[in-house]
């Protein structure tokens, strides 16, 4: 059975991300900094998937030090075949209103943190020579920016080099890098952004996403089993020469990409 480590979870993608894996017969680690919301998932999930294969990690993906000091530890019984990168923030924000603050805590969670993860597991599993699967869950706006979503558009757009550049190195080592990215995703992350959104444009949460949903040629949002789906398929062996892809799932929203 495979292992597979999971960042961000705690958050709904990340947590549905784990389900699909679970239902895979994969063995999933739970990665986040809340003991008590990983509690609750960790509970939820095998109570939805039948699978008690799971194990939780307190870990702040952001320190260097104890991101190596507890993957060591994590290696030394179960080893990691795939890491997902999940965590990050995402929310809308006024350019001029923004502060240093506001892209710090983006780029240290979403950018730096993946590269962090992707750095510290891929170098154990080239040390003890592992082929190896990395997936980013990144976003359209890497090729699509958006101004009310500057922040993440341009850590996006960071993240999206990083995986290609990284696809070069990591691949001489047997390792594969991918990234995907969704659309707009159902998911709680985004009903708290788009109430959010809904009131900076005097309107609904209801109709703002109805909106949305209409600029979509499938008329719908993406979903978080599309996005496992989509990771169990780069994780598997029919998916062994692809390396360094972006793809984007997104009903086709993304024109031109």
């Amino acid at each position: 059975m495979e292992t597979i480590m999971v960042t961000g979870g705690t958050g709904s993608i990340g947590k549905g991300i784990a389900k699909v894996l679970l239902e895979n017969h994969y063995r999933v680690i739970l990665v986040g900094r809340n003991s008590d919301k990983l509690s609750a998932i960790h509970q939820e999930l095998e109570l939805l998937t039948n699978n008690k294969n799971i194990l939780t990690q307190i870990i702040d993906i952001t320190q260097e030090d104890q991101v190596a000091e507890k993957l060591s530890s994590i290696w030394a019984n179960t080893p990691i075949d795939g890491l997902v990168n999940a965590a990050g923030l995402g929310e809308p924000i006024d350019y001029f209103s923004s502060s240093k603050n506001d892209w710090e805590a983006s780029l240290q969670s979403k950018l730096w943190g993946s590269i962090n993860m992707t750095k510290q597991v891929t170098k154990l599993m080239s040390v003890n020579k592992r082929e190896g699967k990395v997936v980013i869950i990144n976003g359209t706006f890497c090729y699509d920016p958006n101004p009310d979503f500057i922040i993440n558009s341009t850590v996006n757009a960071a993240l999206s080099g990083f995986t290609k550049a990284a696809s070069k190195y990591l691949g001489k080592h047997g390792i594969r890098i991918n990234v995907i990215n969704p659309w707009i995703t159902e998911s709680e992350s985004w009903h708290k952004t788009s109430t959010r959104l809904a009131q900076s444009f005097s309107t609904t949460a209801e109709s703002l996403n109805d909106d949305f949903r209409k600029m979509n040629p499938l008329n719908k949002f993406t979903d978080v089993n599309d996005i496992g789906n989509a990771i169990v398929f780069l994780f598997s062996k029919k998916a062994g020469y692809i390396n360094g892809a972006s793809i984007n799932l997104d009903g086709g929203a993304s024109i031109g990409y």
